[in-house]
């Protein structure tokens, strides 16, 4: 039977957004290891462009951001705003592009689902659990790989873990304050800009514009628009079409589309531990969104 155009639809919709996300680490790798880009100028390209794209979208839903309130929103960006992308951005001046684009989005669901036994009193099956246990033997089969041939990489890897973990936590909050993903990311993105433009102006603006033009243009259509902006709108797009379990499933992209870029782009090699903590990983994720349940 063929499948539904609005089936289809959707899942194209999604499978772009995971393909953006599973790319970033790339992007972002390739940046700060010989262009002159810094960790500050990828939060800059980041957070404004985004913001002015995202700034309608907030200003359509304030007041239910109102109701959320100040404390709870810089909470939110805490966990899921600059200071996350500050983890993650830093993570790759030491730790290969494979490692960005699989521990770190790895992570967030193991992390997640902790956080959610304890904030939301969601006691994991033991389905899923089992199914968490082998996401965590992947993660470590991956960073165990890189030890050899990236000397140094588990200091960004340790901060990959910190990114996955503190996203998953962000996840959780958005269920526990029952908040909308979109207008939750608008807000975490507008708040975001006032503790990155200030900095980068005083410090990078300068020399930041003085490099090539299609360096830094390309980066604020890269991580900005496309990331920051474009990819967000596309899953939740994808959600209406699909349902959340089904636009779930879509994540394993994320990890598949690191692995392929890093090796395309970049020319980091795909071991065979790397590849089998990755290949038990992404099969434990995919478990865990359409076999596996939760307790309350």
């Amino acid at each position: 039977m063929a499948l539904a155009p609005k089936l289809l639809l959707g899942l194209l919709l999604g499978a772009v957004a995971s393909m953006i996300w599973g790319g970033h680490a790339v992007v972002a790798r390739l940046a700060l290891t010989g262009q002159g880009i810094t960790v500050l100028d990828m939060m800059f390209c980041r957070y404004l462009p985004a913001a002015l794209i995202l700034a309608p979208l907030a200003w359509r839903e304030r007041a239910a951001l109102a109701a959320i309130g100040p404390r709870r929103i810089l909470l939110l960006t805490l966990f899921g705003g600059c200071f996350n992308l500050l983890l993650f951005a830093s993570a790759l001046r030491y730790a290969p592009a494979s490692h960005g684009g699989t521990i770190a989005p790895m992570t967030g669901p193991v992390v997640g689902a902790l956080a959610a036994w304890w904030l939301l009193h969601e006691r994991p099956t033991a389905g899923r659990v089992a199914a968490l246990a082998a996401m965590v033997t992947g993660v470590l089969l991956i960073g165990w790989e890189g030890l050899g041939g990236h000397p140094g990489a588990w200091r960004g890897d340790l901060l990959l873990v910190g990114a996955g973990g503190t996203w998953g936590v962000f996840t959780v909050l958005l269920r526990r304050w029952h908040v909308a993903a979109i207008p939750a990311s608008a807000a975490v993105t507008l708040t975001s800009l006032p503790f990155v433009l200030p900095p980068f102006l005083l410090f990078r603006a300068e020399e930041f514009f003085s490099l090539d033009w299609r360096l830094w243009g390309w980066m604020i259509l890269a991580q900005g628009v496309a990331l920051g902006a474009v990819s967000m709108l596309l899953f939740a797009r994808s959600v209406e079409m699909l349902g959340a379990t089904r636009a779930a499933t879509l994540s394993v992209l994320v990890p598949v589309t690191g692995l392929t870029a890093s090796y395309l782009v970049l020319g980091e090699p795909i071991g065979w531990v790397k590849a089998g903590g990755a290949a038990l990983a992404v099969g434990a994720m995919l478990v865990a969104v359409l076999f596996t349940g939760r307790r309350t």
